[in-house]
């Protein structure tokens, strides 16, 4: 750059930042008035914690092009596979759907439970249709939740994540709280969600570094209100509508300086519960690896639902199987084209290795 654009452009900044200090003034002092609490690690609590999570897309597609599969699974804390199923990808939507449905008789039982018709699962915008997937994957995590809270008491029951949805419905949404609201008040069950990150946090963190809310080693939390949430949150995922079930918190769950904040959901009707909440979120984080202030059962649930390189190769043998059963010719055919690929990319590497 020479010497007249770096000064167009520091003057550009210039005029920009002046628009925008006033925001990071107003932030800082709606951020100076919250109130920490700090957890308390002695106070007393009978309650386990146990947490569900699903596979993540990327770790979970099985390709033999033009096949593509993938696999869905959600496991929990304790070990338990809720949920396990190959899903086609070039159906549509709707045929996905059904194609799901039919082979899954549990998710049938809970859709009865819910009260719901499969259909008013199908995607109505652009941005549901070309995340489907990701919206099943959720729809199985609740349905993990929903059966934990039902056959077991006096939990503390974590989603991976916070306890709101962008992909599903407003109305599964809403028999999905009615439900869960229902069984946790009925069992004794605290409910919450964690999420490793979040634009709210990220918003708020040079408000949080500037003041003195939140400064220390010491774990605590502090409640986002509504107004700041809404302003913090991008305009897309503005969660004042019937898909959000918690009110939201910004937590430091282990002591360190260098413990990361964590933003903790708190089901809505269980937030005079929230310092019992922490209380078993902090126990369970001070033993979590290697993400310091993460709840460990977090960890154990994606560690279970996790499909690892192994796992991922035997299972693409079970599809490769299929194939050469349903047509030899095929099967012969698709192996060698993978061996030829593999050794294709091997030569690529070693000639730019010399390069």
């Amino acid at each position: 750059m020479d010497a007249d654009r770096i000064q167009r452009l520091t003057r550009s900044l210039e005029l920009a930042l002046n628009q925008e200090w006033p925001q990071l003034d107003r932030t800082c002092r709606k951020v100076s008035g919250l109130r920490p609490v700090r957890i308390d690690p002695e106070a007393a609590s009978s309650r386990g914690v146990v947490a569900t999570v699903a596979t993540d897309g990327g770790e979970s597609r099985l390709r033999l092009e033009p096949i593509r599969i993938q696999v869905i699974r959600v496991a929990d804390s304790l070990g338990v596979i809720h949920f396990e199923q190959f899903i086609p990808q070039s159906l549509r939507p709707e045929e996905i759907i059904r194609f799901f449905f039919a082979g899954e008789e549990r998710l049938r039982r809970m859709l009865d439970y819910l009260a719901l018709e499969w259909d008013e699962l199908i995607p109505k915008s652009d941005y549901q249709k070309s995340n489907l997937l990701g919206m099943l994957r959720e729809l199985l995590e609740w349905a993990a939740t929903i059966k934990l809270a039902a056959e077991r008491k006096d939990l503390l029951i974590l989603r991976d994540g916070l306890l709101r949805s962008v992909l599903l419905s407003d109305g599964v949404f809403a028999a999905i709280r009615r439900r869960l609201e229902d069984l946790t008040r009925r069992n004794g069950h605290l409910l919450a969600g964690v999420a490793k990150r979040s634009a709210v946090i990220n918003y708020l963190s040079i408000g949080l570094g500037l003041t003195s809310v939140l400064a220390g080693p010491d774990p605590a939390y502090l409640r986002v209100g509504a107004d700041l949430e809404r302003e913090a949150s991008p305009s897309q995922y503005r969660w004042m509508s019937q898909r959000g079930m918690g009110v939201l918190f910004v937590a430091r769950l282990d002591r360190g300086e260098a413990v990361p904040l964590m933003p903790v959901d708190i089901a809505a009707w269980q937030e005079n519960e929230a310092a019992q909440a922490m209380t078993l979120l902090h126990r369970s984080a001070r033993l979590s690896f290697p993400l310091r202030g993460y709840p460990q059962e977090l960890t154990t649930a994606h560690r279970h639902a996790h499909l690892g390189e192994f796992e991922t190769q035997v299972l693409e043998s079970l599809l490769m199987q299929e194939v050469v059963a349903r047509s030899p010719t095929l099967g012969e055919r698709v192996r060698q084209l993978r061996m030829l690929g593999r050794r294709l990319v091997e030569e690529e590497s070693d000639e730019s290795a010399g390069q």
